[in-house]
């Protein structure tokens, strides 16, 4: 029986999943299985999955969403640890010895989650992280019902007795799960901060977009009543800021471009930021400096960072 199960849902990601599974069978740590759950993917995802033949363990179901599928990896998975990574992102190679140790180091930690590399839809890396505008500390319930916390399920791994504690993922939500699961699994015990980048997040709306983006809304309103009905709070700042993300981090990549010159992805990058937000002003103002004489441009786009 392995010590760890690793869960891939995947919902048509015939361009990710063979990176995916592939980061996982070069872990340093080898007592895992791999179990991955088509959520109903309508491109050739359980084809490349197929070819691994029994090396992993293929689940398929209709399209329920990431809850369900990683619900139905746990379902059919036995390890005492759980991890999981979703099929567009990737692990660094140590990313199992390290969680693994974290946990052990204390027996009341339920969680522990590490910080990761934001990389682009093409797996091009950006200097930052999304730890970057975070302390480098574990939160409290507290602490996540104030603001959003980035923690990543690709970044996470679970104890199973406390999850299945918590009864799993909501499948209600088909976003905002892991915000609402982490809140869940804090009540049970304190998380492990692994202060290292050992996961890569993929950035799946630039430049070449892999996923549609929105349909967050309906989501993001069961969130609020769950959230209200729980804990009386109204985490409307937590759904705003995941709606603002998409934006944020392409207004970081433009100026990030701007401050290197490349007036063309600085350019790309705040147009699709003002297809995500018209009303948003500052993206218009930016999206002019693009035209701009190149020297002028790097001056008045100040330091590259996060942006809102």
């Amino acid at each position: 029986m392995p010590r760890v199960s690793v869960i891939v849902p995947a919902f048509n990601a015939a361009r990710t999943i063979e990176q995916a599974v592939e980061s996982v069978r070069a872990q340093s740590y080898t007592d895992f299985e791999i179990v991955a759950v088509d959520d109903g993917s309508t491109d050739s995802t359980i084809e490349i999955l197929e070819r691994y033949g029994d090396s992993i363990k293929i689940l398929q179901q209709q399209n329920r969403g990431p809850s369900a599928a990683r619900n139905l990896g746990i379902a059919n998975s036995t390890g005492e640890y759980l991890g999981f990574l979703d099929a567009d992102d990737w692990w660094n190679p140590k990313f199992l010895t390290t969680m693994i140790a974290a946990l052990q180091r204390e027996p009341e930690f339920v969680m522990a989650y590490c910080d990761l590399q934001l990389v682009d839809s093409l797996g091009k890396p950006f200097q930052t992280s999304l730890m970057a505008v975070r302390e480098h500390r574990s939160p409290t319930v507290q602490d996540m019902l104030e603001t959003l916390w980035p923690i990543m399920p690709t970044g996470a791994m679970i104890r199973r007795d406390t999850l299945a504690a918590v009864g799993g993922y909501p499948e209600a939500l088909r976003a905002f799960e892991d915000v609402f699961l982490w809140l869940l699994l804090r009540e049970q015990g304190p998380f492990a901060y692994v202060p290292e980048q050992l996961a890569m997040w993929r950035f799946a709306h630039f430049p070449a977009p892999l996923k549609a983006s929105g349909g967050q809304e309906a989501a993001g309103r069961i969130f609020r009543q769950m959230v209200k009905a729980r804990y009386g709070v109204d985490p409307i700042r937590q759904v705003r800021s995941r709606e603002r993300a998409p934006r944020s981090i392409l207004g970081y990549i433009g100026l990030d471009a701007l401050a290197h010159g490349d007036r063309v992805t600085a350019r790309n990058a705040f147009r699709r930021a003002i297809s995500l937000d018209p009303c948003r002003m500052r993206n218009y103002l930016r999206l002019a400096r693009t035209v701009l004489p190149a020297g002028m441009a790097r001056a008045l786009s100040g330091k590259s960072g996060r942006a809102a």
